[in-house]
C-alpha cells in the first residue's frame, strides 16, 4: 500500500506540480518541504518569533490599543470603535491625528468612550498614560510593560527616568513601541 501511494504520490507531483498534488494537499506539504527540513533550533526560534495566544511581545493587540495593527488585521468590533472615534483605512493605517486625539477622557461622548475601550483605552490610559498610578495600582500587564522598558517598582515609583524615556520614537525597538503602546503612548503622543 506505501509503495502505491508513492507512485501515485510521485505521478500526480510530475503531472500536477504541488499546487495540483492532493497527496500534498492532505499531508501538509510538498516534495520541497521534505528536501529543506529545518534544525530544532531553527524551528524553535521559530516559534518564539510568533505570537502565542494571540500576544505579540507578551501583550494583546487590545492591550497595545491595536496601535501597531493594520486596518486589515482588526477585529470587526475594533474596525468598528475606529470609524466611531473618526478613523478609517487610510487613517488608521498611516496613523493620523484625528479630533478625537485633542479631547480629554471626560470631554469624550458615551459613545467614544465605549468605542475607546473597545479599543483598549481607559481613562487613565488615555488622559495620564499611568504617570499618576504608584506600581501597585497598575494592571499587571502595565507593569510588565514598564518593566521592559526599563523600570521596577521602585524606579516607577521614585519617578525616575529609564534610558528608554530618552529616546525619539523611531529610536525604538518594535518591543519596546508595543510596550509604549500599552502605556497609552503612541507616535503622536511621544515625540
Amino acid at each position: 500500500m506505501a509503495a502505491f501511494l508513492m507512485n501515485a504520490h510521485n505521478i500526480a507531483s510530475s503531472c500536477c506540480g504541488p499546487a495540483g498534488n492532493i497527496f500534498a494537499k492532505v499531508f501538509g506539504k510538498d516534495d520541497e518541504e521534505d528536501q529543506h527540513q529545518t534544525s530544532p533550533a531553527a524551528a524553535a526560534a521559530a516559534a518564539a518569533a510568533k505570537p502565542f495566544g494571540g500576544k505579540k511581545f507578551g501583550f494583546t493587540d487590545k492591550q497595545a490599543k491595536y496601535e501597531d495593527v493594520t486596518w486589515s488585521k482588526l477585529p470587526l468590533a475594533a474596525k468598528k470603535a475606529a470609524k466611531v472615534i473618526g478613523s478609517d483605512q487610510k487613517k488608521w493605517n498611516d496613523k493620523e491625528w484625528l479630533d478625537v486625539d485633542d479631547k480629554h477622557w471626560h470631554d469624550l461622548t458615551n459613545e467614544e468612550k465605549k468605542a475607546c475601550e473597545t479599543l483598549g483605552w481607559d481613562a487613565v490610559s488615555w488622559e495620564h498614560k499611568y504617570d499618576d498610578q504608584s506600581w501597585v495600582d497598575m494592571p499587571k500587564h502595565v507593569q510588565k510593560a514598564a518593566e521592559k522598558l526599563g523600570w521596577n517598582q521602585e524606579k516607577w515609583d521614585d519617578d525616575w527616568d529609564v534610558p528608554a524615556w530618552e529616546k525619539g520614537w523611531s529610536e525604538f525597538t518594535a518591543e519596546e513601541q508595543r510596550c509604549m503602546h500599552v502605556l497609552g503612548y503612541y507616535v503622536h503622543t511621544w515625540d
